[in-house]
């Protein structure tokens, strides 16, 4: 038993293992990725708190079925001694990869998903991808280790958090199917049956996130190959395609707690064992396109519930009135403002969703976020869910408007978001520090760009902020770090090849 990474991998070619383990389960009948609400779960790492991605989650996935373990948790040697357990003696350890990317100047940036080809070493321009193997010990496997307790949700919480996903993802879903399910490319658009007729949730919603990972593929969002350079039913491509979209659903699932039953899916195991056979790596590029899927739709779920309790109303629209009062009675001294709010201004209430929970803070003009999954706290600006980014940043910087007309120019972003949307959809202040936001551009006002996020919902990006603005009527993903954002535009282009899953 070690704890060092074992950085010669000629003697065992880990790869060809993964795959031979996973093809004699599926030729077996059983997917390794079966059911894992049921089993072991989505394996992660205890002292860490990180779960596994790729093909490392896939692999574990099918170590944990084969030995019986109902525990995710895995670990190395050191890991687990480091925080007082004992792998115990004649215990034998599983292997995971790891890509470390390194500069010429030997910067470091770790925990690289494993990249699409099969190269140990690589040189990207300056960036050296070193591939290394590590033995990992399932908590089974350690004496000393607390018992696992499987975070537990009631049906409720579970068809909630199914319905936040397929609503916050913004795709077209149409319930006008008898007996069959597809993503169809051409209008960009899923089709199920009615919920009634699926005998359970698992049914209804394995089969509406399976759909809603193929949509990830489309070439406005993850632009796939093998989604988008697919033809038709039972070529090589769409059946890799399948792949990767059983495995994002079951990522998806296990991550929000939504059951997920793959059986419905069996009709591709004799494509998959073949494509699996002709490449070794094959398991590792599905994961890691079904890992980026799913981290795809969940962000998209996370961001608007993190935007939902960020929305301060009242508090906001009283902060801007009393500084457009103070500006417009001494011009003079806006590089002097005072931004503490009086005591008068009235106190959101406390807002919560299944995700998060947030109070407007009196006297700060922030508003206090919990993140009630990873326990996490931040305190945001709210001034600009009004369209007021802060009187510091304003005095600081001769390119911002006053607090009256940016208020004007979210009002104005609002009308634009109701008009293409309707009277119910939300119109939210994009989140600059960080976050990536994608869709089409719908508007814009003199101080906003807006951009549809879902169908009930928009953001509305600061001009200010944006190195360009996007032309309305693209599709845009805008991402920002550190209040400074970048936009990348998709356009359809005039010959695309159609097809309907």
């Amino acid at each position: 038993m070690t704890s060092t990474a074992e950085a010669t991998v000629g003697k065992r070619d880990h790869r060809q293992e993964v795959t031979d383990l996973i093809v004699k389960m599926l030729e077996e009948g059983v997917a390794p990725w079966q059911k894992p609400w049921e089993s072991s779960g989505v394996p992660m790492n205890p002292t860490t708190g990180r779960e596994y991605r790729g093909g490392n989650a896939v692999h574990l996935m099918a170590m944990s079925l084969a030995r019986g373990y109902d525990d995710p948790r895995w670990m190395t040697y050191k890991q687990a001694a480091e925080s007082g357990w004992q792998v115990r003696k004649g215990e034998k350890g599983t292997h995971i990869e790891f890509w470390e990317a390194k500069t010429t100047a030997f910067e470091k940036s770790s925990g690289v998903d494993s990249p699409a080809d099969g190269d140990h070493r690589e040189e990207t321009g300056r960036r050296r991808l070193i591939h290394r193997v590590y033995t990992v010990f399932n908590a089974k496997q350690i004496e000393g280790i607390p018992a696992y307790e499987r975070p537990v949700r009631t049906e409720f919480e579970v068809v909630q958090s199914g319905e936040r996903i397929l609503a916050n993802s913004g795709a077209k879903i149409a319930h006008d199917q008898r007996d069959s399910a597809f993503y169809d490319r051409r209008s960009d658009s899923i089709h199920l049956p009615l919920k009634e007729a699926f005998s359970d949730a698992p049914g209804y919603y394995g089969t509406a996130l399976h759909e809603l990972s193929h949509w990830t593929g489309h070439p406005s969002r993850l632009n796939r190959a093998t989604l988008n350079d697919s033809y038709r039913f039972g070529d090589l491509n769409y059946a890799k395609e399948e792949l990767r979209a059983e495995l994002a659903s079951v990522f998806i699932a296990a991550e929000l707690g939504v059951p997920h039953d793959p059986a419905n899916h069996a009709a591709y195991v004799g494509s998959w064992i073949k494509a699996l056979k002709d490449d070794k790596h094959e398991i590792f590029k599905a994961a890691h396109d079904a890992s980026a899927a799913a981290d795809y739709v969940i962000r998209l779920e996370r961001d608007i519930s993190k935007a939902e309790s960020l929305e301060v109303s009242d508090p906001g629209k009283d902060l801007v009135r009393d500084e457009t009062e103070e500006l417009e009675t001494d011009r003079d001294a806006v590089p002097s403002i005072d931004t503490t709010v009086d005591s008068d201004v009235p106190v959101q209430a406390m807002r919560e969703n299944s995700r998060f929970v947030s109070r407007f803070e009196n006297g700060t003009g922030t508003v206090a976020l919990h993140d009630k999954r990873s326990g996490a706290d931040q305190h945001t600006p709210v001034a600009s869910e009004v369209g007021h980014d802060g009187i510091d940043g304003m005095a600081q910087n001769s390119r911002m408007e006053s607090p009256g007309s940016l208020a004007a120019s979210f009002a104005a972003a609002k009308t634009v978001t109701t008009t293409s949307l309707g009277d119910s959809a939300k119109t939210f202040v994009a989140q600059t520090q960080s976050g990536t936001y994608r869709g089409e551009i719908i508007g814009e006002t003199d101080l906003h760009v807006i951009q549809r996020l879902s169908g009930r919902s928009a953001v509305a990006h600061m001009k200010q902020l944006l190195e360009r603005t996007p032309e309305v009527g693209t599709t845009a993903t805008i991402s920002y770090s550190n209040e400074k954002a970048s936009i990348r535009e998709w356009r359809e282009r005039s010959r695309s090849h159609e097809l309907t899953r």
